[in-house]
């Protein structure tokens, strides 16, 4: 009987540590891999390319000066896609590249774009900050 106890208490000790995991559920690690998590743009127009280590994350949205983009009509899992807005254009070419292009900042505020990236439980984004005239 005690032998019998004794293997259970060993088997159930087994399972359990064998059945832990040890990433915590949700925390994925970089999967995206964008060149630059960070761009800042002087006033005038500009153009920078982005690339990613893989064409699999999708766009999870786009904020500008804190208000949120509609998105509605851009496929945001196809692999070439463009935003177009009056102050920025946002393109995906080939999965893997993003071209941001500013428009001049006419105005003596500081411009700040979010653009939210998501590949399966992994989150990421890009920040971009145009300065002032």
């Amino acid at each position: 009987m005690k032998k019998n106890f004794s293997l259970l208490i060993i088997g159930i000790l087994c399972i359990t540590f064998l059945s832990c995991s040890k990433n915590e559920d949700g925390k994925w690690d970089d999967n995206i891999k964008l060149s630059t998590k960070l761009v800042e743009f002087n006033s005038n127009e500009n153009l920078t390319t982005i690339t990613t280590g893989t064409n699999s994350w999708w766009l999870d949205g786009i904020a500008f000066n804190g208000t949120q983009v509609d998105l509605q009509q851009i496929n945001q899992t196809s692999q070439n896609f463009i935003v177009e807005n009056p102050d920025f254009t946002v393109e995906r070419l080939n999965g893997n590249i993003i071209k941001i292009k500013m428009k001049e900042n006419l105005t003596n505020a500081e411009r700040i774009m979010n653009i939210a990236l998501q590949n399966g439980n992994y989150f990421d984004g890009i920040k971009v900050i145009q300065k002032g005239n």
